[in-house]
This record gives C-alpha cells, sequence and structure tokens, in this order.
C-alpha cells in the first residue's frame, strides 16, 4: 500500500501482510507519522506511512 493508501485506513479495519489469509492484523491507532497495527499472534507493530509497501488491506 502507498503512503496515501495508508493515511487512509481507519481504526478497526483488517490488513493483511502480502496478501496473506494467516498473517492478518487489525489497525489499533493511526497518527500523522504512521499506523499501529496489533496482529493475529498478539504482536503489536508501528509502521510510519511510507514504509507500508509490505501491507494490504484484508478482504472481509
Amino acid at each position: 500500500m502507498t503512503s496515501e493508501q495508508s493515511k487512509k485506513l481507519k481504526i478497526g479495519q483488517r490488513v493483511a501482510w502480502h496478501d496473506s489469509e494467516t498473517d492478518l492484523g487489525t489497525v489499533e491507532a493511526i497518527d500523522w507519522s504512521g499506523v499501529k497495527i496489533v496482529w493475529a499472534n498478539g504482536k503489536e507493530q508501528f509502521l510510519h506511512h511510507n514504509n507500508m509497501g509490505e501491507i494490504k488491506t484484508a478482504t472481509p
């Protein structure tokens, strides 16, 4: 996803790593610099908007 797409994410939205059906996460927070994702395995990750190239919006 591009930086512009990342900035349009909403809290609670589901995302995936590389379109994976098993590496899923939920957007927990968004600010001017990036996005906090809580992954299904319990890990939390903060990614800057310009580093979201590996993230895709998950299909419901």
